[in-house]
């Protein structure tokens, strides 16, 4: 049997260490970057800010994550069950559960989120006009115009998460789409959506920039009328470790 080499990434990485070494593992601690840069076979993102990091980071459908303390929507281990899962990690005991991402284009740059994506006017008090167009087979075809503090675009991991908060539908993992859910509407009755991808957001009538916001992370300004690409980018597989 391979030895496990894995990486640990977010708070208290020291003790959870001491758990793998104990465990018959290899430890390798620091940043998302650097710990996916000594070739690990899984990691542990012990909070959500360390899963979004390791997206980020580019971690490959390849390196299992488990999840602990990330959240709804992750098949998240609870942090006192924390132990527990990392021993089962280095044994091997545990399913591989992927799940999508959003390839994200814009000011370009290029993006990956696990939860959503956002656009969402930056100025207080003032209310943008939002473009939502999907490509099918027809080619790209408007969906939608809103008006509204904002736009979302959730993956069935983001769909439990803030866009449920906004009355955006929950969606099963096993669902290939995403929910398109509009900030503060102008108009109460304005309808959310469930698409595939890929498709593009743009902001069609406003003076002022709106901000991109991917995941927790704020990725800058998109001017008035500049596009925002989205398509499926490589999944994440979760280490989903059995409960006794």
């Amino acid at each position: 049997m391979t030895e496990a080499h894995v990486g640990l990434v977010g708070p208290e990485t020291e003790s959870a260490a001491a758990v793998v070494e104990n465990a018959g593992g290899i430890a390798a601690t620091g940043t998302a970057a650097s710990v996916l840069d000594r070739d690990v076979t899984a990691v542990a993102a012990l909070s959500e800010g360390a899963l979004y990091d390791l997206v980020r980071a580019g971690v490959s459908a390849a390196t299992p994550v488990l999840p602990v303390n990330t959240g709804a929507g992750t098949d998240s281990v609870d942090p006192n069950d924390r132990d527990r899962a990392l021993r089962r990690l280095v044994r091997g005991e545990y399913e591989g559960r992927e799940r999508p991402t959003i390839a994200v284009e814009a000011r370009r740059e290029s993006y990956r989120a696990l939860s959503d994506v956002m656009l969402v006017t930056a100025e207080a008090a003032r209310i943008s006009e939002y473009a939502i167009d999907v490509t099918g087979e027809d080619g790209e075809t408007p969906l939608e115009t809103v008006r509204a503090d904002g736009v979302a675009v959730a993956t069935p991991v983001g769909s439990e998460g803030y866009t449920a908060t906004a009355d955006g539908p929950v969606l099963s993992p096993t669902v290939d789409a995403v929910a398109v859910v509009p900030i503060a509407p102008f108009r109460v009755e304005c309808p959310n959506w469930v698409v595939s991808l890929p498709g593009t957001l743009t902001v069609e009538r406003d003076e002022t920039d709106v901000a991109l916001l991917v995941d927790d992370a704020d990725a800058g300004l998109v001017e008035p009328g500049a596009p925002v690409d989205l398509s499926y980018g490589e999944p994440v597989t979760l280490a989903v470790t059995r409960a006794d």
